[in-house]
């Protein structure tokens, strides 16, 4: 070992025991008003059971994460925003793992995870409480054991994306680019492997499905449509047309606004032609868009398996959040923690894309919650918080083509070397 590995040894270790000091730390700030809610629903689902309490906004399997982080409060009297950050930070390390595992398969730099455990944006989002942090790591648990995409490495991999897909509404869309891409594998050269990723997640929804309806009071109407309504409802929720997330719709929402409207208050029901919501036209889009990607990944013969589905959901998790109506500010986050394995082979302008998209998604957050270093609150103060996001979409929309035009191309080829 040289004196320069033994050098960049240490300041990798360096780097870590400084991401996770930071993390420490920030496990005593109360965080986004989100964790007030994730109490509540917690407290509701220990007294209830998650059957007889289930808001639908998050599904079975999270509240059952909060139900157990509850517990936890109510047995030893810990302040809760502490135990609900801890559980961030055990699924934050797990990511951590497989980023440096994922990239030591493909040979890159593992200074790219350093990325992922210093970088503002990641940290400002710990701080603020989002549990994104926990179903991400379920994501790229699925995508480090497709490995060589064999029968039982989907299968395997198909039990964290089951978890994932019963926790927040973000994997939705990762379940349809899989069944996309397993059906055109199969059309096209008669491979069902690919449906094996798929076992778990419909086993495990059912198994749910089951208890729900089982669970049922007497004289409940319809218990058996409990658990799938939420799935399909849940954009109903807050029906806004961007719900703070810089995206396309940020531009539109602004010239549509009433004067004095905020933009987050700008419906998505707004009729098209006077017969078609713009809802149903972002979604429309986005299953399109997800749908043709797949095709073109599908078709690209020189990518191996894991390769396929780690560019295939990057995509999905970038389209759904930028084309997608009711966008939070938190819902790019699974996109940016995917990048980080894929960016070493990004061409230079997609890179830079990436690095400018990261950086004003930590600005936008910043902003919304007045959470920072004074000097950068300073600097935004005076400036109302509907202009600055304007301008933040515009950017993150640029940037946003950049990122996604490598990503569209069927050329994305293994990493030759390091990186």
């Amino acid at each position: 070992m040289t004196v320069q590995t033994n050098r960049r040894a240490i300041l990798f270790g360096f780097g870590i025991l400084i991401g996770a000091a930071l993390r420490i730390w920030m496990l005593f700030y109360m965080g986004v008003f989100d964790m007030e809610a994730y109490y509540t629903w917690a407290k509701h689902v220990l007294n209830e059971g998650v059957t007889g309490y289930y808001p639908g906004v998050y599904y079975p399997l999270q509240m059952q994460i909060f139900e157990a982080c509850g517990w936890i409060v109510a047995k030893f009297g810990v302040p809760f925003f502490i135990i609900f950050k801890l559980a961030n930070l055990l699924f934050d390390l797990g990511s951590l793992i497989i980023l440096l595992l994922l990239l030591k398969r493909q040979k890159a730099n593992p200074a790219y995870a350093l990325f992922y455990w210093l970088h503002p944006w990641f940290l400002t989002v710990f701080a603020l409480g989002y549990v994104d942090f926990q179903f991400t790591f379920f994501i790229l648990l699925c995508l480090w054991l497709i490995g060589a995409g064999t029968t039982r490495n989907y299968l395997a991999a198909g039990i964290p994306l089951a978890a994932a897909f019963l926790m927040k509404p973000q994997t939705q869309i990762l379940i349809v680019a899989v069944f996309l891409f397993a059906l055109f594998r199969f059309f096209k050269r008669r491979d069902s492997r690919p449906f094996a990723l798929l076992f778990a997640p419909v086993i495990l929804f059912l198994s749910y499905e089951i208890w729900f309806t089982l669970s049922a009071a007497p004289g409940e109407s319809a218990p058996a449509l409990i658990l799938p309504l939420s799935y399909v409802n849940v954009t109903n929720i807050m029906p806004a047309l961007t719900a703070q997330m810089p995206n396309i719709w940020t531009p539109i929402a602004f010239l549509l606004r009433a004067p004095g409207q905020p933009i987050i208050l700008v419906s998505d029901q707004i009729l098209l032609f006077s017969v078609i919501p713009i809802k149903y036209l972002a979604a429309a889009a986005v299953l399109m868009s997800v749908g043709l990607h797949g095709w073109r990944v599908e078709r690209a013969t020189a990518i191996p398996p894991d390769k396929s589905f780690a560019v295939s959901f990057l995509f999905a998790s970038l389209a759904v959040p930028f084309l997608m109506t009711s966008g939070h500010e938190n819902h790019l986050f699974l996109a940016t923690v995917l990048l980080i394995p894929l960016m070493c082979e990004l061409p230079r302008y997609a890179k830079a894309a990436s690095q400018v998209l990261i950086f004003v998604q930590f600005l936008n957050v910043y902003v919304l919650y007045g959470q920072g270093p004074h000097w950068l609150m300073n600097l935004f103060e005076k400036i109302r918080v509907d202009e600055t996001m304007l301008v933040f979409s515009l950017i993150s929309i640029v940037c946003f083509a950049l990122v996604a035009k490598p990503l569209w191309s069927r050329r994305i080829q293994p990493l030759a070397g390091p990186a």
